[in-house]
């Protein structure tokens, strides 16, 4: 049976949602910044939950400044992560970017948002991924191990590479070039 919709709206709202989150990547003195959250017992990387009507920039910027006070500058998407309906979570997709290094002075300034964030630290690359939560790891080693070979924003799926889904720069035809960058 066909179904009918009064109007766009009834037919919107009728589509399934999904959660999006973002995350950063922040670097101080060559160690990077993870946070625990109060909710959890494992560490994850500084962000959240992307609110209505919020860009994932967006969100990952108020995120920043209400769970550590900090203003920071992204700087690049580095990964797009969908995560199926494993878990009580539900399905969700995860953005994770790359941010300008914190100063001294952010570094110092960090001020937790008690009823959110239990902890946080700045660890090595390997302590990051021993400490970090399962599905943050995976995202966390996959995102790095393509930015080692790759330029570009990599798709994953529960933390993995879709490899047939790479999409870099010889990857474009050359119509899609920028016209700012053509010859003559």
């Amino acid at each position: 049976m066909l179904r009918t919709f009064k109007d766009d709206q009834e037919f919107y709202s009728s589509l399934p949602k999904k959660r999006i989150g973002a995350g950063v990547l922040l670097f101080y003195r060559g160690t990077l910044l993870i946070v625990q959250p109060t909710y959890n017992s494992g560490w994850i990387l500084p962000g959240g939950t992307v609110e209505g009507e919020e860009s994932p920039l967006e969100g990952l910027l108020r995120e920043v400044k209400e769970e550590l006070s900090l203003s920071i500058q992204p700087t690049h998407l580095l990964s797009v992560d969908y995560i199926s309906n494993r878990d009580v979570k539900g399905e969700y997709i995860q953005f994770l970017f790359a941010a300008e290094e914190l100063t001294e002075q952010q570094a110092q300034s960090i001020q937790l948002q008690e009823y959110e964030l239990r902890d946080y630290s700045f660890v090595n690359f390997a302590k990051a991924l021993e400490l970090l939560t399962p599905a943050v790891s995976k995202r966390l080693q996959a995102t790095i191990n393509h930015h080692a070979q790759n330029v570009g924003a990599i798709y994953l799926e529960n933390g993995r590479a879709m490899e047939s889904i790479m999409l870099t720069k010889a990857a474009l035809p050359a119509e899609f070039e920028s016209p700012l960058h053509s010859p003559g």
